[in-house]
């Protein structure tokens, strides 16, 4: 139930209510976030509180009379803090390395014309006194939605807008991504506890359990067990190095610290979210380095050429994980041979295309126990 502003109050009034009104918003959208991202088995320290990472913020013209349109603003504020909740659920509570959101501002006067668009992590929403007024006009929640994953935010002449469903943290190629990576995840993990749980060691991130001399003598073929499944759950040609020889001469409560660690690095979101932004990075590469041929002959009185072709000129480094992603490339050759008075062709080359993303591997787990084996220093 929305809160109620006595009539006589002014705009000042109403503005400091809207902006309460948007934070409390926040706040009881993020007990839900909290639940959803417990159930993709996130933990709740691994990201921050809804109202401390987002903001709704306001650019309403003190002209304009607010009492008269406070039913159509709180319905904006609410579908912005659902769009928010959304958002943070799809990325896992994590940071994105481009198109990350932190503020929805919402701007209403006179003079504007009806817009949604984002510029340097803050999304815009632009509608026209009069519409809301009179029209009972906002941009709901799912029209927001909608919106986002057709790219409308984004300018026209932006290259990234032909490849948006690449780069859209959102969007439904890198929420598949997010939700192949967890399976492996959770299936690593439980591996993980099953093995404590066969040697007593469901305690073993504290080091509180570890094997003696004197238990059972299944127990001594822990490290044979540990050094087995770590190298089944693995790409070791990845990795590039033999697991079993760079842990041979390991103990047991080395090998148990190992595998309590790279659990917590399996479930580690934040690495999850920068193995999928270097999957996209190396993706783009690989499209923008693709072999692709052009070989056109005209001959005629009136000949015009029409092809394009379109890349995204994104770059950027994606560190030493990118061994990890594999990727099977697309090679194109086109050839046309035309003979006439007037000849026309037309070719549309958009190199970016959703079927990459079937053909990209991620070898999440085996960057994971790099991370692991270089903080135990185990591995130079």
């Amino acid at each position: 139930m929305t809160k109620t502003l006595d009539p006589t109050q002014n705009n000042a009034d109403f503005l400091h209510f809207f902006q309460q009104y948007a934070t409390e918003c926040l706040l009881n959208q993020d007990h839900e976030v909290s639940e959803a991202l417990r159930r993709r088995q996130i933990t709740h320290n691994t990201f921050r509180r809804l109202e401390e990472t987002y903001k709704i913020s306001f650019n309403l013209d003190s002209s304009l009379s607010l009492k008269s349109i406070k039913k159509q603003v709180i319905k904006q504020i609410e579908a912005a803090a659902y769009f928010i909740r959304d958002f943070q659920i799809s990325i896992l509570g994590q940071h994105t390395s481009i198109f990350h959101l932190y503020e929805i501002e919402i701007q209403i006067a006179h003079n504007l014309r009806y817009a949604f668009k984002f510029d340097s992590g803050k999304l815009f929403i632009q509608l026209p006194y009069w519409q809301v007024n009179f029209l009972d006009c906002h941009i709901s929640y799912q029209q927001m939605k909608n919106r986002w994953n057709r790219g409308e935010h984004l300018q026209q002449t932006s290259p990234v807008r032909e490849a948006w469903w690449l780069f859209n943290p959102i969007g439904e190629f890198r929420s598949n991504l997010r939700t192949t990576l967890l399976l492996a995840v959770q299936k690593q993990i439980l591996g993980i506890d099953n093995l404590f749980v066969n040697f007593g060691l469901a305690q073993a991130s504290n080091n509180s359990n570890l094997p003696s001399k004197d238990e059972p003598k299944e127990t001594q073929s822990f490290k044979d067990k540990a050094i087995a499944f770590l190298s089944a759950s693995v790409n070791e040609e990845k990795l590039g190095i033999s697991l079993e020889m760079a842990l041979k001469n390991q103990d047991e409560k080395s090998l148990v610290q190992l595998l309590g660690l790279f659990k917590k690095n399996l479930a580690d979101p934040g690495q999850i979210e920068e193995l999928i932004d270097t999957g996209v990075f190396s993706l783009q590469e690989i499209i923008h380095e693709e072999q692709s041929q052009v070989d056109i002959k005209m001959f005629g009185f009136v000949n015009v050429g029409n092809y394009h072709r379109i890349d995204v000129a994104l770059n950027l480094s994606s560190g030493y994980l990118k061994k990890y992603v594999e990727f099977v490339p697309r090679k194109a050759k086109m050839k046309a041979l035309q003979v006439g008075f007037v000849n026309v062709y037309t070719i549309d080359d958009i190199t970016v295309k959703p079927n990459f993303h079937g053909a990209m591997k991620l070898n999440f787990e085996a960057a994971a126990l790099e991370r692991s084996l270089r903080e135990l220093q185990l591995v130079k």
